[in-house]
C-alpha cells in the first residue's frame, strides 16, 4: 500500500493485523516509516532509515486507567541511547473541527516519570485524549536524536463514556462550530468530580472520574494542580491519570486553612486562595499566598490587613469595612500584570483592586460606588474615573488579556454580605463580559470590548482569551443560568460572533462547571 506523510512524502508499507484487544474490541496496527518499517543498515543513511523495528510484535496496549479516554502504548525493543522523543497524534473525526490531540515525551521525562522499565526495556507510552465509542486512528512517531523519525499507526477502540456523575455525557448542542477558533479544547472546572476536558464540537475528551471538587484548579506544566475545599492539601493528576500531593510550606495561615475559589498564575508560581486563621483572627475569603509547583510559599498578602492599615492612615475607621470572620472581601480571582509588577484581584462584594506586588501598597480600585465601600474617603480616593461601559458588579474570572488590559465576566449582582443598614448596590438585568483600558497614572478607565448576550448568571462563571494565538478568541461559561439551573459554554471572537454553544444541566448552582478556561492538547510536550 502508498501512504502520504504530513510533510508530503510518499512511502511504501507493509500493513499487519494484531489481536490485542482494549475492552473487547479488535484494533489493527499500521507500520510506515522513511524508507519502510525495516531500512537498510547502510551507516550512511539516518537512525530511523537503519532502525529495524515490528509494531506488530514489539507494541501492545497496556490498558493503563479505567477511563475510556486514557490509555497506553507498550513499546519494547528500543535503543534507548538514540531517542530524542516519543509523540502520538490522536486524529480527528471526519467533519470534526477540533485540531488533533498532539502530545510529545521528551526522553528525560520518560525516564523521570516512571514511563521507561529498565529491565524489560520496555516504554510506557500514555495516550488520552481518545475519542469514546470510537475507533481512534493513532500516529506514534519515535524521534532519534539525529532528528530523524520513525513512524507507525495504530487503532485503539473505546467503549462509550458513561458519566458517573450523571451529566457529563449528556451535552445539549446549540451550535455547532463551523470553522476552527483559534483554541480546540476546554476544561470544566467541576464541583461533582475532577476537571472536564472538552473539545469545540462538544466532545469530551478526558474524565479522570476523580470524584474530588476541583473547583480550586489550573492546568500547569501537563497536570491538573486542585486544592481541596476541606483542607490546605493540594493534588497533582497527570493527563494520564498519575495522582501525587503536593503539601504547603511556609503559609502563615493555621492548620484549619482550606481552599476557595480559583487558583491563577502568578508571577512566580500559582496564586492560591485560602481560608483560614492567622493571627488569631479568620480570615475569610480574604487571604492570598502564592506558592511554586512544589507547595513552598513564595509570597502572601493579607488584604484585610493591607486596607485596615491604608484606611487608619488616611483617617477612616475600618472595623465596619475590613470585618474578620465575615465574608466581607469575597475573593474569587487574581491575576499578576507583568505591566507594572502588580496585583490585580476580584472582590466580588466591593471591586477589582490593584496592588503593588512587592510591597502591597494599594494603587486602585474599580467598582460600583453605589456600594459601602463607596462611603469611605480613603476609598473614594483610589476609585478609577470610569469614561465609558459598565463598572463591573459582582464580577469573576479576572485575568490581563495579551495586550496587557483587563478582562472580567461582569454578573451583575449586588453585595451579599455588606454590614446591615449600609449600600447593597445595584443589579444588572444581565451578565456582560468586558476588557478595561486602565491609565493607572490619570486613575481612568474605560469599556473598550464588551458582549452581552441577554444571559444573567449572577454567581460563578468566567470569560478566557486564549493567549497562546497572535489574536485568541473567548471562551465565555455561564456557570448559573436560567436561575442558577443550567450551564452555557459559549466560543466567541472579538466581533462578537458565536463560534460555538453547549449546555448542561445543573442541578446544584455552579455544580457542573463554575469557570473554564482553554488547554492546548493539540500541542502537549511533556519535558
Amino acid at each position: 500500500m502508498i501512504f502520504s506523510l504530513h510533510w508530503g512524502q510518499f512511502i511504501n508499507t507493509g500493513m499487519v493485523f494484531a489481536m490485542y484487544m482494549k475492552k473487547s474490541f479488535l484494533f489493527s496496527l499500521v507500520c510506515f516509516g522513511l524508507y519502510g518499517c525495516n531500512g537498510g543498515s547502510d551507516n550512511s543513511k539516518t537512525l530511523a532509515e537503519q532502525f529495524k523495528y515490528d509494531p506488530a510484535t514489539q507494541v501492545v496496549e497496556n490498558d493503563i486507567h479505567d477511563s475510556v479516554f486514557i490509555s497506553a502504548l507498550d513499546l519494547s525493543g528500543l535503543d534507548n541511547s538514540k531517542i530524542k522523543s516519543i509523540s502520538f497524534t490522536i486524529n480527528q473525526k471526519i467533519g470534526s473541527y477540533a485540531k488533533p490531540i498532539t502530545a510529545t515525551y521528551d526522553w528525560q521525562y520518560i525516564l523521570t516519570n516512571g514511563l521507561y522499565d529498565a529491565s524489560s526495556n520496555r516504554v510506557q507510552l500514555p495516550i488520552f485524549g481518545l475519542y469514546s465509542a470510537y475507533t481512534n486512528e493513532v500516529t506514534v512517531n519515535i524521534q532519534f536524536v539525529d532528528a530523524s523519525n520513525y513512524a507507525f499507526q495504530k487503532t485503539i477502540a473505546t467503549d462509550t463514556y458513561v458519566d458517573s456523575a450523571g451529566v457529563y455525557d449528556n451535552v445539549g448542542i446549540s451550535i455547532k462550530p463551523s470553522a476552527t477558533p483559534t483554541y480546540s479544547y476546554f476544561y470544566l472546572k467541576s464541583r461533582l468530580k475532577n476537571p472536564i476536558i472538552m473539545d469545540i464540537d462538544g466532545n469530551v475528551r478526558w474524565d479522570a472520574d476523580v470524584k474530588d471538587d476541583s473547583m480550586s484548579t489550573i492546568f500547569k506544566e501537563g497536570k491538573f494542580i486542585t486544592g481541596h475545599v476541606k483542607n490546605i492539601s493540594i493534588n497533582s493528576l497527570s493527563l494520564y491519570g498519575k495522582a501525587s500531593p503536593i503539601s504547603i510550606n511556609g503559609t502563615l495561615m493555621g492548620s484549619d486553612a482550606y481552599f476557595h475559589h480559583n487558583i491563577d498564575q502568578g508571577k512566580h508560581g500559582i496564586l492560591i486562595e485560602l481560608d483560614g486563621t492567622t493571627d488569631g483572627a479568620l480570615k475569610l475569603e480574604s487571604f492570598l499566598s502564592e506558592i511554586d509547583t512544589d507547595g513552598k510559599v513564595i509570597k502572601e498578602w493579607d488584604l484585610g490587613k493591607i486596607f485596615s492599615e491604608y484606611m487608619l492612615q488616611e483617617g477612616d475607621d475600618p472595623s465596619n469595612f475590613v470585618r474578620n470572620g465575615a465574608d466581607w472581601f469575597h475573593m474569587n480571582a487574581a491575576t499578576y500584570d507583568p505591566s507594572d509588577d502588580t496585583l490585580v484581584v476580584s472582590s466580588r462584594e466591593n471591586f477589582v483592586v490593584k496592588l503593588d506586588y512587592n510591597t502591597g501598597k494599594l494603587i486602585w480600585l474599580l467598582g460600583d460606588e453605589t456600594k459601602h465601600w463607596y462611603s469611605y474617603p480613603s476609598l473614594q480616593k483610589l476609585a478609577l474615573s470610569l469614561s465609558f461601559g459598565q463598572t463591573p458588579v459582582g464580577q469573576h474570572a479576572i485575568s490581563m488579556t495579551k495586550d496587557g488590559k483587563l478582562m472580567l465576566f461582569n454578573n451583575g449582582r449586588r453585595s451579599f454580605n455588606n454590614p446591615i443598614g449600609t449600600p447593597s448596590g445595584i443589579d444588572l438585568a444581565t451578565s456582560q463580559t468586558a476588557i478595561f483600558a486602565i491609565d493607572s497614572q490619570s486613575k481612568t478607565a474605560q469599556v473598550v470590548w464588551s458582549f452581552d448576550d441577554g444571559i444573567y448568571s449572577d454567581i460563578c462563571s468566567s470569560i478566557y482569551e486564549d493567549k497562546l494565538a497572535a489574536q485568541g478568541d473567548y471562551l465565555i461559561n455561564y456557570a448559573a443560568a436560567d436561575n442558577r439551573t443550567r450551564v452555557i459554554i459559549q466560543g466567541i471572537n472579538k466581533d462578537k460572533q458565536k463560534l460555538f454553544e453547549f449546555t448542561y444541566p445543573s442541578a446544584i448552582p455552579c455544580a457542573t462547571s463554575w469557570n473554564a478556561i482553554q488547554i492546548p492538547l493539540e500541542n502537549m510536550h511533556f519535558q
